[in-house]
């Protein structure tokens, strides 16, 4: 029979870290969840009726190919939910290293908007520069022992 205590290791809520850092997981959490799915189950992606690319201008071909890119960029979006809620309700003790993943994938966004930028200003492309710093500032409270 299959063990899932192979798989998953015990829980471990024990977090030292400011509270507010988990409450800002918790919003990452909503936000990635919303995000996924947009981005994987929109017909469009969220190409067209949230970030405004105007996809009647191109191809079907190329239209299809920016929507699978999009689904596939909610894919990782929903993956990124279920751990934050996972590491929420059962790892906190993880909030650390998920946020500073975070950060990380928000300053490789920041650099690749930068080097390739889009034609058009989706909602993200100005969310990176908020979240970075709010990331950053959460993740050192999250290190910080509280009592």
């Amino acid at each position: 029979m299959f063990n899932w205590s192979t798989i998953f290791p015990k829980p471990n809520n024990n977090y030292l870290g400011s509270r507010f850092s988990l409450y800002f997981l918790a919003f990452l959490a909503c936000m990635f969840t919303f995000r996924g799915c947009v981005h994987y189950f929109a017909p469009d992606g969220g190409n067209g009726i949230i970030a405004g690319i105007p996809l009647e201008t191109y191809s079907e071909g190329a239209v299809q190919v920016i929507n699978t890119h999009a689904g596939n960029y909610g894919r990782y979006h929903l993956i990124e939910a279920v751990l934050a809620w996972l590491i929420i309700f059962r790892w906190r003790a993880l909030i650390p290293i998920f946020l500073l993943y975070v950060g990380i994938t928000e300053l490789m966004g920041i650099i690749l908007i930068n080097w390739k930028p889009l034609p058009v200003t989706p909602p993200g492309e100005i969310g990176v520069y908020v979240l970075f710093p709010l990331t950053i500032i959460f993740f050192l409270l999250s290190v910080k022992k509280t009592i």
